[in-house]
């Protein structure tokens, strides 16, 4: 007998002392969502006036901006905008024996193994300089390295990197030891310029083959592969170095590291993290 059958006989052969415990079980089975829908843990829109605005001290907004260089800038900016007052605005040179960094951190709660994480956000990326080896998101681990090493911290995570001329997103693994990941759509359409564009990035996290991770760009599919996106102890053991956990507590957005030939400028708002 089919569910709706069945909950049919039981509204309709009941008495009606047990009508409404019925009625009441028949709209659990009909209501029950099939999957929970990722929770949003944290968003921002950039309201703040001024870039400070965006650190409060209680640590509920971005726990701070990095600037590698004093010609890099992070500033809130009226235009252009995707919505509300402001967006933010990320400026790099090229980076040389010193990484290139114009981005904003968040702390975000301990993810780990077999939850998913879905980083969500709006960027503008005005037409001219070339975006290859231009990284936009990091999501990574600032607990995870053992507390007396003589190797530094090299924060393991993946990062979002652009590759060649009109970058094409890409997902990068060396910090947790791995080559990059390869892409099963084929090669992944470049981003859009001179507009905003809604770029998110899914990952179902695993330190193994159960992993995946996915890329969409206005909501189409660009890029999708399976395996490790998350820190495999065995891996960092084969270099000395014992994890202490494996998770991942810290995003990174923006300019992460302009690795390009020439200096970059973008935008970035309605910046979203979910977790399942």
């Amino acid at each position: 007998m089919s569910s709706q059958k069945h909950s049919q006989h039981i509204l309709l052969n009941h008495t009606p002392k047990t009508f409404l415990s019925s009625l009441i079980a028949a709209c659990i089975l009909y209501s029950a969502p099939s999957r929970a829908e990722p929770k949003i843990i944290y968003s921002d829109s950039f309201e703040a006036p001024k870039v400070s605005g965006l650190f409060a001290k209680d640590l509920s907004g971005w726990t701070n901006s990095q600037k590698s260089f004093p010609q890099n800038e992070v500033e809130i900016v009226s235009e252009p905008r995707r919505s509300g007052s402001g967006a933010l605005r990320l400026y790099a040179i090229p980076s040389n024996s010193t990484v290139s960094k114009g981005d904003v951190e968040k702390e975000l709660p301990s993810i780990r193994q077999g939850q998913t994480i879905v980083i969500s956000a709006w960027f503008f990326i005005p037409p001219g300089p070339e975006l290859n080896n231009l990284f936009l998101l990091d999501i990574e681990c600032n607990q995870c390295w053992p507390e007396r090493s003589t190797i530094p911290d090299k924060g393991p995570g993946v990062r979002i990197r652009l590759n060649g001329p009109t970058g094409r997103p890409a997902v990068e693994r060396r910090k947790i030891g791995l080559r990059d990941m390869p892409n099963e759509l084929g090669s992944s359409a470049p981003l859009p310029r001179g507009r905003w564009f809604k770029f998110e990035w899914r990952l179902l996290l695993s330190p193994d083959e159960n992993g995946l991770t996915e890329i969409t760009i206005d909501d189409e599919a660009v890029f999708r592969g399976r395996g490790p996106n998350l820190p495999d102890p065995e891996v960092f053991r084969r270099y000395g170095i014992e994890l202490r956990q494996v998770l991942y507590n810290r995003l990174q957005v923006g300019i992460t590291a302009n690795s390009s030939s020439n200096p970059i400028e973008l935008f970035v708002d309605d910046v979203s993290v979910a977790v399942d």
